[in-house]
């Protein structure tokens, strides 16, 4: 046992060491550096200690800690999802909670807290089946699902948070229970969308919907080609059935050492797609697209459901970045002049458009279970120096006010910047009710969410 870590502040950490052994890390204890870093190195999240999760024994222990010496408890799977928020807490890592079981004939997927994407899809090879996975797999299933969950199949199945069936939960108490909408309706709500400021939730019964034929991939244009490219994309969206999903980006390539040479410092188009029904429905939907310049760069083929967190080729590895997302009504000739014009605002690396079909309300009650805007705009930029930040942070507001007149609709807690809050997800409605919720379920604020209601 440590005998120079076990205070933080007037805080004696013996009591939640005795309980979890090692699983606790604090200041000054081997491997703290790398242990309490976020996913995003640009985030200083600064906890008071970690706690590494393998069962929500451990969980609970935690949060009966925190109750009685007044430290927030923040849930966090592999390191995504942190901000700020999260300084002098103790974040608990869920990254010892995989199980995961696949009941194919029921479409039902039980999946621990620390499960990320990429393992539940492996498991769906051969089903016919799919989670709704977004862009990246190295994000856990369970964050994703409770904050609501862009994935490429939201246009067919809706948002992430509307397949959330059951959830076992650590409350604000230290129990652990399961619940669902027969046990309770108004807690379940909350849990669709409203992130981690109900409850510590160690594991999920998701749906898995029909994808008898999955097929994705890019398609990279020269700069050149963007006007073009992107007016027929425009068309081509929201013709395509909800079985398939087009996005659009601009990627400026950075000008660095480890970006091969014949395309760094460069600018590109890029059109991404995914389908749930075969690689003949994804080119048709791509056909007017491929037509509107020349093709530098293709990956479009059939996938296996393992494969659809590849499609978009993001990084895993941990990195410093900021982003800022803004929802959209239209995407029109006149929106594709306007987004054109700040393609190459300085220090934003990626614009992403995420096509996601009408704005329409979820098959169960949720916070966020509904499809908040037709489309989805994300600005990204990879700050290695902070000094570069406010460069970035300038570029997001150029990018924003030239789709203003376009601007409609909310954003999903999924994809807020750190440092915002739910204000930017719901109605004053559903704010207030989820704030009702909140005091019901956590008086006394044990846990400390990485997006709050303020």
């Amino acid at each position: 046992m440590s005998t120079t870590t076990d205070t933080i502040g007037s805080t004696d950490l013996g009591a939640l060491r005795a309980q979890v052994g090692d699983r606790l890390v604090a200041p000054g204890d081997p491997g703290w550096e790398e242990i309490s870093r976020p996913w995003n190195l640009a985030v200083d999240q600064a906890p008071a200690a970690v706690v590494l999760a393998q069962s929500p024994d451990d969980v609970a222990a935690a949060v009966r800690f925190g109750r009685a010496y007044g430290l927030a408890v923040a849930p966090q799977a592999g390191g995504h999802g942190a901000s700020g928020r999260l300084a002098g807490s103790i974040v608990v890592r869920s990254s010892g909670l995989n199980d995961l079981g696949i009941d194919p004939v029921a479409r039902v997927a039980r999946v621990g807290a620390g499960v990320r994407w990429g393992a539940l899809q492996a498991k769906l090879d051969g089903t016919g089946l799919t989670g709704m996975i977004g862009s990246n797999p190295d994000v856990s299933v369970v964050g994703f699902t409770l904050q609501g969950g862009y994935s490429w199949f939201t246009r067919a199945y809706g948002m992430g948070s509307d397949s959330l069936r059951a959830a076992e939960i650590v409350d604000a108490q230290g129990q652990v229970r399961w619940v669902d909408d027969a046990s309770d309706p108004e807690l379940m709500w909350g849990l669709r969308g409203g992130g981690g400021n109900l409850a510590y939730v160690t594991a999920v019964e998701i749906d898995l919907h029909p994808a008898p034929e999955i097929a994705g991939g890019r398609l990279m244009f020269p700069f050149a080609a963007a006007r073009d490219v992107l007016e027929a994309y425009a068309l081509a969206a929201p013709a395509a059935p909800s079985s398939v999903t087009l996005w659009a980006s601009l990627v400026h390539v950075p000008d660095v050492a480890f970006v091969p040479e014949e395309v760094r410092g460069q600018t590109f188009v890029v059109i991404e797609g995914a389908a749930t029904d075969g690689l003949a429905r994804l080119e048709d939907a791509l056909a007017p697209v491929r037509a509107a310049g020349p093709v530098v760069y293709d990956t479009v083929r059939a996938r296996t459901v393992s494969e659809v967190g590849d499609i978009c080729e993001e990084p895993v590895d941990p990195m410093p970045a900021l982003h800022s997302a803004r929802p959209l009504g239209a995407f029109t000739p006149q929106t594709v002049d306007a987004l054109l014009a700040v393609a190459q605002a300085p220090g934003v690396m990626q614009i992403q458009l995420r096509h996601l079909g009408a704005v329409r309300v979820g098959r169960r009650a949720g916070f966020g279970t509904g499809v908040p805007s037709e489309l989805l705009v994300t600005s990204l930029a990879l700050v290695p120096d902070p000094a570069v930040a406010p460069v970035a942070v300038e570029g997001f507001r150029a990018v924003a006010d030239a789709l203003l007149p376009w601007t409609a609709g909310a954003v999903g807690s999924t994809l807020l910047a750190p440092g915002e809050s739910l204000e930017r997800s719901a109605s004053y409605g559903e704010l207030e009710r989820l704030r009702e919720l909140v005091a019901r379920e956590d008086p006394t604020g044990v846990f400390r969410a990485a997006t709050g209601l303020v």
